[in-house]
């Protein structure tokens, strides 16, 4: 006679980051040691603990921890986790005056045998509302399946290439950028890595702000999140343009031997324009015995069109990066760049009724005043378009367009039909790229 299933008895414990304590410090071990697990990697080493607390309050991180206290002495849920949740403030750069406030999500795990409970859809509704309430326009995060939070609100808004530069004969470019590369040495780099850190972000359209981890990361400090080990054989360099000015830093290190082809692989490599980036690029490529580089890009990467060879440049994957969900339409939009002129009424449906309701979009020098208007109440003649709270945050870092939208019919043009400025005003000028994950 089979058993009937167990119910198990979920218990939601929540914790706050910022002012240090012992029973903050357990929860953080229980956090990452679950989130660990969850994502399939090696335990953290005993030693490297004080580094996870560290960067754990540097990032003021709100995290909470589902029980379940009816497991079985005997389960491993006896005492840890079923479910990891954490989140904390951070910037996204949307081509306004000022980046915008933005709630990073990340670190989400369920037990295998705890799915389909419920447990996700009740933390992340309940963590938006908490976003919401707390006064962030936009909630962000990096996706390990593309298929879970598409019902939540969340939409792609930013894209990378992963590609191999072929470089056994030089890297030979079209043009000539100005500046140069030197090599660094990271103990005396901080304090410009930090100031260069700010300025890419404000430079850097679609870019999220970098954490204490991503710093100490491109300085070497240590390796990956998933053991914060002594990394080896890293090497640094940094591009000074025509005016000796600081515009871009990368870090690098070397395949190995035993590889097909001689290859450098890109760590981390932050720039302020794309000259920095292409110059660091051709530092790279001109390494002696070096055949590839392996690095990261956006779809429309530039370095490519600079190549004297453009076939060169192999494009090996293109991978989704920045999920975003809009949790304040008028303070999201309002605080967007934009490149025309237009009115427009957008109405929104939102599954989880956070930002559902019409929107008068007036926009003019660049920036847009958006107002929450009655049902029926929107000013005669203007073009009127309906959506959902995912197609809206798809029309933040313009990475579909409106048109798009109307065509696929994931958009309904229900008034105003006239071709115009309307049909564009989303997007971008150019591609967003966020160069930190978290």
């Amino acid at each position: 006679m089979m058993r009937p299933e167990r119910e198990p008895k979920l218990e939601t414990r929540t914790y706050q980051a910022t002012e240090r304590s012992p029973e903050i410090d357990e929860a953080i071990k229980l956090f990452h040691q679950a989130a660990g697990i969850g994502f399939y990697e090696p335990l953290p080493e005993e030693k490297q603990w004080s580094n996870y607390l560290d960067l754990t309050y540097a990032q003021k991180m709100r995290f909470s921890l589902v029980f379940d206290t009816a497991a079985e002495p005997h389960s491993r849920h006896g005492a840890d986790p079923v479910h990891t949740y954490g989140a904390f403030p951070g910037l996204i750069n949307a081509g306004g005056k000022a980046p915008v406030p933005t709630h990073k999500i990340s670190a989400v795990t369920v037990a295998p045998s705890y799915r389909r409970r419920g447990i996700l859809s009740k933390q992340i509704t309940a963590d938006l509302d908490y976003a919401q309430q707390a006064g962030f326009p936009m909630a962000a995060l990096t996706a390990s399946e593309a298929t879970i939070y598409g019902r939540f609100g969340f939409e792609p808004a930013t894209y990378q290439t992963r590609f191999t530069l072929k470089c056994a004969q030089g890297v030979k470019l079209r043009v000539q950028v100005p500046g140069r590369v030197v090599d660094i040495d990271p103990k005396q780099f901080a304090a410009q890595y930090a100031a260069l850190s700010v300025n890419a972000l404000q430079q850097t359209f679609g870019s999220v702000d970098s954490t204490e981890y991503d710093d100490g990361f491109a300085l070497g400090r240590w390796d990956t999140w998933e053991s914060l080990g002594k990394p080896k054989n890293l090497r640094f360099a940094a591009y000074y343009d025509g005016d000796g000015q600081l515009g871009g830093f990368a870090t690098y290190k070397f395949g190995g031997w035993d590889e097909p082809k001689a290859k450098l692989v890109v760590q981390k490599l932050v720039a302020t324009s794309e000259a920095a980036r292409i110059k660091l690029f051709e530092y790279l490529g001109n390494h002696d015995l070096v055949e590839e580089v392996h690095g990261q890009g956006p779809v429309g990467d530039p370095l490519r069109h600079v190549l004297e060879n453009v076939r060169d440049y192999h494009v090996r994957s293109i991978d989704d990066v920045l999920w975003l969900r809009v949790l304040d339409v008028v303070a999201a939009f309002e605080a967007r760049g934009y490149q025309q002129e237009a009115q427009l009424v957008l109405s929104v449906s939102d599954r989880l009724e956070m930002i559902s309701g019409s929107y008068l979009f007036d926009v003019s020098d660049s920036y847009a005043t958006v107002s929450r208007i009655e049902e029926g109440h929107a000013p005669a003649g203007l073009p009127r378009v309906s959506l959902s709270e995912r197609e809206l945050a798809g029309l933040y870092l313009g990475s579909v367009q409106l048109g798009q939208l109307l065509d696929s019919g994931r958009a309904v043009l229900e008034s105003g039909g006239q071709p115009g400025n309307w049909m564009d005003l989303f997007n971008a000028p150019r591609e967003g790229f966020t160069p930190h994950g978290f």
